[in-house]
């Protein structure tokens, strides 16, 4: 066939499939099957004018101040509560020892204004029951007849601020108010008794409801190393914030008797009554005392 039949056999062909596809639609060449067409969508943008807040933010001074407010508040509002308090003593915590539970008890305390207070051991359970030169070194938890919770917020009363530098480390939403996160560290590098810390505080109530503590040195340097992370945690009981547990571990020098030389103890409060009236009959017990100071 000569070259001109072929163009001429091509045209005619060519001609007669755009007359079958329809008019104003192109043709291309058969491709394989590549499976379903994507569409790709331009990526969507937006922006938003800057706000100015003209309301000033609350400064630190005014926070701490609402803290004392708030602290001073919780206190004034109990006259009277009882809650067991379980004390737990663990043993061999250090790196590569097996941990044991060595000592557990569980005491009912009670508190009512102003000045009394009772407790009373229900329970006290030893793995090893303690030599007559081991007794000293039991854990012991004092329950006084204040009810300030001082553990908690002793660095942000006002008697004792001036002791200590503050500084807001930071800011989150828990549901539909705020929590701060403020830690502080004792005013002077020479007050190497004191100890520095973070604590959370609830701006619905202006309360501390956690607290992590740091000890730059050792409390008892003679025989404990160093006290690592003490933790307090409050709980709300109806409207009111109360302690909640107590945790700990402690370093020692040397190892001691039944403890190692690390042990963890921690402090549970639980069933709490407050305000639900303390008879006097309770007080009136040969047990009952009256000790100053909190807990």
């Amino acid at each position: 066939m000569s070259t001109t039949a072929s163009t001429l056999r091509f045209a005619v062909l060519a001609a007669a499939l755009a007359a079958a596809v329809g008019p104003g639609r192109a043709l291309a060449a058969e491709a394989p099957a590549r499976g379903p067409a994507l569409a790709v969508e331009d990526t969507m943008r937006t922006e938003v004018p800057p706000v100015l807040v003209a309301a000033p933010r609350v400064t630190l001074d005014e926070i701490l101040a609402r803290v004392a407010r708030g602290e001073a508040h919780r206190d004034s509002l109990i006259r009277d509560e009882t809650f067991l308090v379980s004390i737990r003593v663990v043993g061999h915590t250090g790196e590569g020892q097996k941990p044991q539970l060595l000592e557990e008890s569980v005491e009912q305390v009670w508190k009512r204004r102003p000045g009394q207070s009772r407790s009373l051991e229900l329970r006290h359970w030893y793995l090893h029951p303690p030599k007559k030169q081991d007794l000293n070194m039991d854990v012991q938890v004092s329950a006084g007849d204040d009810m300030s919770e001082t553990i908690v917020n002793f660095a942000f009363r006002p008697e004792s601020r001036h002791e200590f530098t503050f500084k807001i480390v930071g800011r989150e939403i828990l549901g539909d108010h705020l929590v701060y996160r403020i830690a502080f560290e004792p005013r002077s590098p020479l007050s190497l008794e004191l100890p520095g810390g973070t604590v959370w505080v609830d701006t619905r109530d202006d309360v501390i409801v956690r607290q992590e503590i740091e000890f730059r040195q050792s409390p008892i340097p003679l025989f404990v190393r160093g006290i690592r992370r003490l933790v307090v945690e409050r709980q709300r009981v109806g409207d009111t914030w109360v302690l909640s547990r107590v945790l700990a571990r402690v370093e020692t020098t040397i190892p001691l008797p039944r403890y190692g030389s690390s042990f963890d103890f921690g402090l549970q409060f639980t069933q709490y009554a407050l305000n639900a009236g303390v008879p006097d009959s309770v007080f009136a017990h040969p047990a009952a005392h009256a000790k100053q100071g909190g807990r």
